[in-house]
């Protein structure tokens, strides 16, 4: 991968988290609270990818995307651990939405992991700005 498409990729990354983003908050104003938490993860996971796609590295799972980003961003002490744990907990949060719907997610579940997804993309978006 070169520096153009390095660039280009993390560029459609970000605007598909955003999209997710914008999804994720809809579907919670609408009471869809599985749904949103779905979206917040992918809002969290597209930027994550960005980000990694910014230092040159690509994933192929998404428990890779995981591993690369806390060996690449948390453990080198350019995010904090609440951002691997924010990933790792949206991840799991998404896939209790979409594999148990026994069991609902609550309007504050919800709002939780839409904030934490906004959260995400500021925090990628400023350490890429500096």
């Amino acid at each position: 991968m070169n520096a153009l498409n390095k660039k280009r990729n993390a560029e459609l990354e970000q605007e598909r988290g955003r999209a997710a983003l914008r999804q994720a908050e809809i579907l919670h104003q609408s009471k869809e609270y599985d749904g949103a938490v779905s979206r917040a993860y992918y809002a969290i996971f597209h930027y994550a990818r960005a980000a990694l796609f910014l230092r040159g590295f690509e994933t192929k799972s998404h428990s890779g995307l995981s591993s690369l980003f806390n060996l690449h961003f948390v453990r080198t002490g350019l995010l904090e651990k609440k951002f691997a744990a924010m990933l790792s907990n949206a991840q799991k949060a998404r896939e209790e939405s979409d594999y148990e719907p026994e069991i609902p997610f609550t309007e504050e579940e919800s709002a939780e992991r839409v904030n934490d997804a906004k959260a995400f993309l500021e925090k990628i978006e400023s350490v890429f700005k500096e």
